[in-house]
């Protein structure tokens, strides 16, 4: 007789084995990484048998996904949290960037990296790396919207060019705190939400015909 597969969707909640095996499973990433990593190393870091880890998670690509999900469910969840009647926004997504940029492990930037990795070569991390960054443009891209139609940010932010930039820079954000395990993440995220905070008030669209600046 097949195993039954419990099902997992992070929207719906995350039973207690499904947190411990996703833990276990990107400390052991972390570690040894995707390819050497096997299921049996995972589930001796979750204090399970192999049998019963397969009862929750299909195969390590499963895994995978089931981290990239439950990540771009916690993101999805922060940016809905994003309010002008709380402050700044800008400050907001500061600080929201100190949550995910600094506060979390050091591990989840070298998952992200080889995530990264095998996204240039397989289709299907492809497509998890592209619903992620949906997620994160999306709840970007409202914010500053919101933070231009308050006054917070110049009405002339060039919002794609703006956009782009703070991707790239985030992207180079996690691959210097996964490759360099001396880097000070903390300094370097004040200095990202600095440059961020420059360019919002030099990045910006050029005036229409007639108009000056």
């Amino acid at each position: 007789m097949s195993q039954v597969v419990t099902p997992f969707s992070a929207e719906r909640g995350l039973s207690e084995r499904h947190v411990r095996i996703l833990d276990a499973a990107e400390r052991v990433f972390a570690r040894a990484g995707f390819h050497a990593a096997t299921m049996n190393d995972i589930a001796a870091e979750a204090a399970m048998s192999p049998g019963n880890l397969y009862r929750y998670f299909s195969s390590k690509d499963a895994i995978i996904g089931g981290i990239s999900e439950r990540d771009r469910t916690e993101v999805a969840a922060d940016f809905a949290q994003l309010d002008p009647s709380k402050g700044g926004l800008l400050d907001q997504l500061e600080e929201l960037g100190r949550q995910h940029m600094v506060r979390k492990p050091r591990e989840k930037a070298i998952i992200a990296l080889q995530i990264w990795a095998e996204a240039s070569r397989t289709p299907e991390m492809a497509q998890i790396c592209a619903g992620f960054d949906e997620v994160v443009e999306q709840g970007l891209g409202a914010a500053v919207a919101a933070a231009k139609a308050s006054g917070e940010l110049p009405s002339n932010l060039d919002q794609a060019r703006f956009l782009t930039a703070l991707f790239m820079m985030a992207d180079g954000f996690f691959c210097r705190r996964a490759v360099d395990p001396n880097f000070d993440a903390a300094a370097g995220a004040e200095a990202l939400f600095a440059a961020m905070r420059g360019l919002a008030q030099t990045m910006l669209l050029p005036p229409a015909d007639g108009q000056t600046l």
